[in-house]
């Protein structure tokens, strides 16, 4: 199938590409089906692209980028939602964004779990206070380990 999108211009994507959030993200429930895309540019980073609003796409990295470490419980019900028969199989990524005065932020109170052989995700919501929802970036131990991040972020355009 062909997708038209704002930033990277008309995309192909299989069948086998889609990705469906049954539940939506948080403020976008009505947004279901995704692609998962690396970005072109900056390594360590990927867009969740929808595929029914062109102009929807959220940047993700994996949470060591940002944190070193994150631990992210994923409960029974959760597991359950996603078909998820080994937790370790999961992929999960942290939602990344601009701050206001220009730096990067991750989410990381509400991660993406993805469960890739069933091609379902699900945007958690953490109770514990451990972690914050917009947790600075550039002010991590850890950015030493993503060297190339950092550097290509200049083509990073707002998120959603």
């Amino acid at each position: 199938m062909n997708i038209l999108t704002t930033r990277f211009g008309l995309i192909q994507a299989c069948e086998t590409d889609v990705i469906t959030i049954p539940e939506g993200l948080l403020g976008f429930r009505s947004f279901i089906h995704y692609t998962l895309l690396p970005d072109p540019v900056v390594m360590g980073l990927s867009w969740l692209q929808s595929l029914t609003a062109a102009d929807l796409a959220f940047a993700l990295v994996a949470p060591p980028i940002a944190v070193g470490d994150y631990r992210v419980e994923i409960r029974r019900g959760d597991r359950a939602s996603l078909e998820l028969d080994d937790e370790r199989s999961a992929l999960i990524y942290v939602i990344l964004n601009r701050a206001e005065g220009g730096g990067l932020t991750v989410n990381l109170q509400g991660p993406l779990v993805f469960n890739p052989v069933r091609r379902l995700g699900r945007q958690l919501v953490l109770t514990s206070s451990r972690y914050p929802v917009r947790y600075p970036l550039e002010a991590t131990g850890s950015v030493h380990c993503a060297p190339n991040l950092l550097p290509g972020l200049s083509p990073l355009r707002a998120t959603a």
